[in-house]
């Protein structure tokens, strides 16, 4: 009888012990943690995607820079067009080729009023210059002021407008008739002739 229940107890405590012995330190945390291997595979993967991901975000940051800056001359040129014959009075777009600002003044203003708004000028977005603007009579202006005129008979000066940001740049044409009829996400070097049409040098 004792032989007996020894054999039953043995035959119940097996399982037992081999539970516990999968439970032991040892195999739990090779089970449920990383080996160093597994971790330098994994910062590894990182690395790269992190190298990959630079130049992407540089370009994205770049075109938003250039862009915004695009859309901030195609919309004022949109808006002085449209108010010129609105209220039947020339608007000027005054340009600050070196500080990259610009602001507006009108034909009737008084040059201390001009002078007053000029303190007020907005900027391109930090870093976007303007490289030069080539005017009516096709010449590259880089420094100084540059002014495009809005007439009230709903045309205005034809002017090209280069920007550059680092190694990035952009050309707007304005067209005298037509207003912006090309945007180039490079630079773009063409004349202009008094009929304010864009040929290729």
């Amino acid at each position: 009888m004792k032989r007996y229940q020894a054999d039953h107890l043995r035959r119940h405590d097996a399982p037992l012990r081999l539970f516990q012995i999968s439970r032991t330190p040892g195999c739990f945390s090779l089970s449920s943690g990383f080996t160093l291997v597994e971790l330098l595979i994994v910062i590894i993967l990182v690395g790269v995607i992190v190298v990959l991901a630079v130049p992407s975000t540089r370009d994205v940051l770049t075109g938003d820079s250039l862009k915004k800056s695009a859309r901030q001359f195609i919309g004022m040129e949109r808006k002085l067009r449209g108010d010129a014959v609105r209220d039947q009075i020339d608007y000027i777009l005054c340009i600050d080729i070196p500080n990259s600002a610009y602001w507006v003044i009108t034909s009737d203003m008084t040059p201390e009023k001009q002078d007053e708004i000029k303190k007020t000028a907005k900027r391109l977005p930090t870093d976007v210059v303007i490289a030069d603007i080539v005017d009516a009579s096709n010449k590259k202006k880089f420094d100084g002021e540059a002014r495009i005129i809005f007439r009230k008979s709903n045309t205005c000066s034809p002017a090209l407008i280069h920007l550059s940001y680092k190694e990035d740049s952009m050309t707007i044409a304005i067209n005298p008739f037509l207003g912006v009829t090309d945007v180039y996400d490079k630079y773009v070097d063409v004349s202009v002739n008094d009929a304010g049409t864009f040929h290729s040098i």
